[in-house]
């Protein structure tokens, strides 16, 4: 998964100053001020612990929202010169950050106990050979489904991609209006955990060159399944952002969604009346265990900060405490899957699973998912003008549109956007 920042090696990183040197910015003998910015549920209550079991720093919470208009702030912080120290970043935006040089190269600090805890989830931040932020899941994707209307329709739970399209087609014979699962015509990045768990690689480098590969033979494939179960009417194409949306799931008429192992936090608040009627199981496969990922975030430090010991200090405690870890989780609000292992046992036991059936183990499930995914993924720079090059044409699946569209407009897109900015990039 690790991959090369073209000309980003030497224009970003902020701090080039040595373990030593940053750990005499913060000898702990004063108060360090910090800031910090995200989307997640129950952060303010993580930063509450954090300044109580660390007297001499203290972290100011800001709450933004997730996705596009999130980070469209932090960008403009960062222009104005009043990013926060630490921040949430998504996996596939944080080559964007690094390549503007916004974030610290912070290799020198990974510690050799830190790469043993985060070693799975490490390549993801790990950039050009340098390491851009602490990582703190890993999300793999999964088939939640809805127990209940499985065993009224006598279907089973898909464990290949051909069983999950013939339960699709059982259904429809049963019940012409409900549909098996749905595709969510909001996110054509969706489609990259699918691409990847079938083998595709959107991005890579090689002498200096980015190569972008959306319309490969693993890409093709994915888009031809898709395509083939949206012109049979076999799922629900719409919006996931929708009030449809929302009640179709309610109503049943959607009996399963494909999504990262974070959902299942989502679904407990979205439907709170469907308590003992969700699973999830492992996401269908091409005939043997693997499986993408989509999502999952991490913490990096701004180029601009004056306290990076401490940010970095904050930073992994977020990541491996057990404090903040089971403080994240109160209450449901969070099911992501943490990097570390030791931090990923103490989520699973904060975790109130008597919303699913049989109060099934949700994060069991995530950890085996998560043990087949891809070990070459990697994201570039320019994704989120990508992402928005694509959604129009993700918008049209359904009524006109293909997958197929999607991934070609994506790949020029992107090709087009990493040229302009100066870098080297041809069709994989």
């Amino acid at each position: 998964m690790a991959t090369v920042l073209a000309a980003c090696s030497s224009s970003a990183g902020g701090s080039t100053d040595s373990a030593a040197q940053v750990s005499a910015t913060y000898s702990g003998s004063a108060v360090v001020d910090l800031s910090f910015w995200s989307w997640t549920l129950n952060a303010q209550a993580v930063v509450d612990e954090f300044n109580k079991t660390h007297p001499n720093i203290h972290v100011t919470f800001t709450k933004i929202t997730g996705g596009p208009a999130g980070y469209s702030k932090l960008f403009d912080a960062f222009k104005a010169g009043n990013a926060p120290d630490v921040f949430n970043c998504e996996y596939d935006m944080l080559p964007e950050f690094a390549s503007e040089g916004l974030v610290q190269d912070i290799s020198a600090y990974v510690t050799p106990q830190l790469k043993s805890a985060l070693g799975a989830a490490l390549p993801l931040t790990t950039l050009g050979g340098k390491t851009w932020a602490i990582p703190y899941d890993i999300e793999p994707t999964e088939l939640w489904y809805r127990a209940d209307l499985f065993q009224k329709y006598d279907l089973a739970v898909p464990t290949t991609w051909d069983q999950f399209a013939s339960e699709a087609k059982a259904l429809a014979a049963k019940d012409p209006g409900a549909k098996l699962a749905a595709l969510p015509t909001d996110d054509a990045l969706w489609l990259a955990s699918l691409a990847e768990q079938a083998g595709g690689q959107w991005f890579s480098s090689s002498g200096g060159t980015w190569k972008v590969d959306l319309t490969g033979a693993a890409d093709e494939k994915v888009a031809s399944y898709w395509q083939g179960l949206a012109d049979d009417k076999l799922l629900y194409t719409g919006a996931s952002s929708s009030p449809a949306y929302t009640t179709a799931f309610t109503n049943g008429q959607i009996l399963s969604m494909i999504e990262p192992a974070y959902e299942g936090a989502y679904l407990k608040s979205s439907y709170p009346k469907q308590a003992g009627d969700w699973a999830v199981a492992p996401l269908p496969n091409w005939g043997s265990a693997a499986d993408g990922a989509e999502g999952g975030s991490s913490y990096p430090v701004s180029k601009d900060t004056k306290n990076t010991a401490a940010a970095l200090e904050f930073a992994e405690w977020m990541a491996t405490s057990s404090d903040a870890i089971s403080t994240r989780m109160q209450g449901g609000a969070s099911s992501a899957l943490p990097a570390d292992s030791a931090a990923a046992a103490q989520a699973e036991s904060s975790f109130d699973k008597s919303y699913y059936a049989q109060s099934q183990d949700i994060f069991s499930v995530a950890n085996a998912a998560a043990a087949t995914v891809s070990q070459s993924w990697a994201w570039g720079p320019q994704v989120p003008g990508m992402d928005t090059a694509m959604s129009t044409p993700m918008g049209q699946i359904g009524s006109g549109g293909t997958v197929a569209a999607v991934l070609s407009t994506g790949q020029s897109q992107v090709l087009q956007l990493l040229k302009s900015a100066g870098l080297q990039a041809s069709a994989g």
